[in-house]
């Protein structure tokens, strides 16, 4: 499991960035009202925009903060040899994303895992070609999801396949299939066939196990384990410890006309 060290790292970061927005950006209210009554009660609403001058004191205070912020996330982690799209059946990005969550979650779980399943929605914007930086993958991943890890029957994993066949595929790891019309078809696990009665785990993140997504028998596991990993925190340190991404396209998802 991660060290709390690096779960508060993580924290800190996300307080940082947090407060550099309230202070630095402008917002639009959404009503044209400039007062509104509710309840009983009269509220104003200040609108917040480049005319309100910068609060020399708090600029003061945030700028030590700031300034490590901008070390971090210029760290450069690794390089792309080109640019890494997002899309469906099947990209190099989301490949990487869900090779990459496998790989974890095995490390964090007292047991084998089987399956990676990501949200390609959830990755924000292509890899550029060049330095990929920690900043980089917050853009990548602004979002604060954690590892789920579900048991499935193999019967279950075909109606996954089914759902992921409607809804045009996602970036998977440890499993391939062909999608044919509405179905999966041909699907392997570890390059086996799915056994039925065999049971299977499965790592996504925990939006899509929580409800998210086109893919609703994630919501009904025989098992859940939650593991307090970042996925963007995973993200980061596997980067850190190689030279250079490697773009994978392998079939693992394929559409038959």
């Amino acid at each position: 499991m991660r060290s709390c060290s690096m779960l508060t790292k993580a924290n800190w970061l996300s307080g940082v960035i947090a407060i550099l927005l309230l202070t630095t950006s402008a917002c639009t209210p959404d009503v044209e009202q400039d007062e509104v009554t509710r309840s009983g009660f009269d509220s104003s609403y200040i609108r917040v925009d480049g005319e309100i001058a910068p609060d020399e004191a708090i600029a003061e205070h945030i700028a030590p903060y700031q300034q490590d912020l901008i070390r971090v996330m210029n760290e450069r982690l690794t390089t792309s040899p080109e640019v890494m799209e997002v899309g469906q059946p099947e990209t190099s990005l989301g490949n990487l994303a869900a090779d990459i969550l496998l790989v974890v979650a095995e490390k964090a779980h007292d047991g084998p895992v089987d399956i990676a399943l990501m949200n390609h929605r959830g990755l924000r914007i292509p890899l550029p070609k060049g330095d990929i930086t920690v900043g980089t993958i917050f853009e990548l991943m602004p979002f604060e999801n954690y590892m789920a890890l579900l048991k499935f029957t193999g019967e279950q994993l075909q109606s996954i396949a089914n759902e992921l066949a409607i809804y045009g595929g996602e970036p998977i790891s440890g499993m391939r299939m062909v999608i044919e019309g509405n179905q999966g078809h041909d699907i392997t696990v570890g390059g086996e066939p799915v056994d039925p009665d065999q049971t299977y785990w499965l790592v996504t993140n925990e939006w899509m196990a929580n409800g998210g997504g086109e893919v609703p028998t994630l919501w009904s596991p025989l098992e859940r384990v939650d593991i307090p990993i970042l996925i963007r925190d995973a993200f980061i340190e596997y980067l850190r410890e190689i030279d250079q991404i490697e773009p994978v396209l392998d079939g693992r998802i394929t559409i038959k006309e």
